[in-house]
């Protein structure tokens, strides 16, 4: 029974601390014991000593046997040693065009969330990002610090740690999906003014105000907007709606 015991913690536990090796190696010493138990005035077990043989019989032998066969040194894994050695991972960050499209040169940082604790690294000119002191099989999620909002296009990923492992992280540009703002006229609303991006145009509405919604395939971090109607002055601006702040124009005629 106590043999079973100590198999089955050590096929729950891959990697044992010293404490729990000591468990198990007490366990499985029980269980020799007692298997041997009603035998051991006949156990002998023959020790060398600089070239003195010494013969030890009966339950004296039992622990000088268990203490050369180490029992439990074939439960210690090479995963164990990995898992417990420190590792780094390099973070490739990109845009959506893929791993080519560096979006982000020495600008941000990559936040890392990894038991209980975030990591801060700066983005390089390469769109690299190095994180040292990881232990492989670690899991990780991670994110954008930028002034702009960056973000992850999918926050909800979880990467697991290799050894000197690369993490190619695809990130794109928030909030660039829509142009806004209000058009006025000597501080009162100007209904009916041609708000265009590229190809796109709505009009403003009865308070003024417009809305463009940009497709993904035309979004970038700026926009060229026109505003022409006829009577006025055609006038221009350039939209970052990552910002937040919409556009506020007054017209002239």
């Amino acid at each position: 029974m106590f043999i079973i015991l100590s198999v089955i913690i050590t096929l729950v536990n891959k990697c044992p601390t010293n404490v729990q090796y000591f468990i198990i190696y007490a366990l499985i010493g029980v269980g020799i014991a007692l298997l041997f138990a009603k035998s051991a005035e006949r156990t002998t077990a023959n020790v060398t000593i600089q070239n003195m043989g010494i013969v030890l019989g009966g339950s004296v032998a039992l622990p000088f046997i268990l203490f050369f066969t180490n029992p439990i040194g074939t439960f210690k894994s090479d995963a164990c040693t990995l898992a417990l050695s420190n590792t780094g991972v390099t973070v490739f960050v990109h845009g959506k065009k893929g791993k080519q499209d560096i979006i982000l040169r020495q600008k941000g940082y990559v936040m890392m969330d990894v038991g209980g604790e975030r990591k801060r690294a700066m983005i390089n000119d390469n769109g690299q990002a190095f994180f040292q002191n990881l232990h492989a099989g670690d899991s990780v999620r991670l994110d954008i610090d930028f002034t702009e909002p960056y973000r992850t296009i999918y926050p909800d990923s979880v990467y697991v740690i290799k050894p000197n492992n690369n993490i190619y992280l695809p990130i794109a540009l928030q909030g660039i999906d829509k142009v806004q703002g209000r058009v006025l006229y000597k501080d009162d609303p100007l209904a009916g003014v041609t708000v265009q991006v590229d190809t796109l145009s709505v009009i403003s509405d009865s308070t003024g105000r417009f809305s463009i919604v940009i497709p993904e395939a035309l979004q970038k971090d700026n926009y060229k907007v026109w505003f022409t109607k006829k009577g006025f002055r055609t006038k221009s601006a350039t939209a970052t709606p990552q910002i937040g702040d919409p556009l506020e124009i007054l017209m002239e005629k």
